[in-house]
């Protein structure tokens, strides 16, 4: 973790604007400051010797963490056996931080900037991907987002590389912002998100995706809803493509939204 004191000095002279008024003793304080540095960081180039530095501090901060491997989820039939979902030996429920996930890709819940969240150490998943992935993700997600002019409408995707992370793609992908009575096209992109991901998995080859749920955060999509329409638009892409995909996790991160997707699980008629 030595690397961390070099990793603040070169964000901060990267941009001289930004100052630090404490001086950090602890490594948890010293990261505070490195991820409020990152997460407002443009788009620029970085050194390739600043790369290979916050690569290593990442990875070892990986080796720290418990990595749970997509394989060890148990499906919704072994899980929930009652369930009569279509395709339970595909789909999965799994409750943890989808940045300690190892799987081919997961889905990162985007704004429509596609360049992670710029708030300083916020709590969003946006945030804490683009922060463990490290700054080439930014990078990508810029050079990607020029094929857009720099706006990403609700419903597409972007495909990157995972960096530092334990998977080995994102998807980011910009779910409705709900003000207000929640109509049918709100609805209609939110599946988009779903089936868009899905089908960029598969002209990869990928075989096997965890999603977040999408836009039930600050975007307020109402989360019993938003579960119905990222559990049944699966199921169609499956149906159509029966042998696309090995595993489909659905991640929830909170006891509310596990209650939820179980709720639908169990008694979906």
């Amino acid at each position: 973790m030595e690397n961390i004191d070099a990793l603040i000095e070169y964000l901060i002279n990267d941009n001289p604007r930004y100052h630090v008024s404490e001086e950090p003793e602890t490594f948890e304080d010293k990261f505070r400051i490195y991820r409020s540095l990152v997460n407002i960081r443009n788009p620029n180039p970085v050194d390739d010797d600043y790369v290979e530095m916050e690569n290593e501090m990442l990875q070892e901060l990986l080796l720290k963490k418990e990595i749970s491997s997509f394989e060890d989820i148990e499906t919704i039939g072994v899980k929930y056996p009652q369930t009569k979902l279509n395709h339970k030996d595909i789909l999965a429920l799994w409750q943890g931080d989808i940045c300690t996930l190892e799987i081919d890709t997961i889905v990162n819940a985007a704004n429509s900037q596609g360049l992670g969240c710029f708030i300083p150490c916020h709590d969003c998943i946006d945030n804490k991907i683009h922060t463990n992935a490290g700054v080439k993700l930014r990078l990508e997600c810029y050079q990607e987002m020029q094929k857009y002019d720099y706006t990403l409408p609700s419903g597409t995707c972007l495909f990157t590389d995972a960096y530092n992370l334990p998977s080995k793609h994102v998807i980011h992908t910009v779910g409705p912002v709900v003000t207000g009575h929640l109509t049918d096209r709100k609805r209609d992109d939110l599946a988009k998100c779903y089936r868009n991901c899905l089908e960029i998995c598969i002209e990869h080859g990928i075989r096997s995706i965890a999603f977040c749920s999408i836009s039930t955060g600050v975007f307020r999509f109402p989360k019993d809803e938003a579960c119905r329409i990222a559990v049944t638009t699966v199921e169609e892409v499956l149906d159509e493509n029966p042998d696309a995909f090995d595993k489909v996790v659905f991640n929830v991160f909170s006891d509310e939204q596990l209650s939820i997707y179980e709720d639908f699980i169990k008694n979906r008629g």
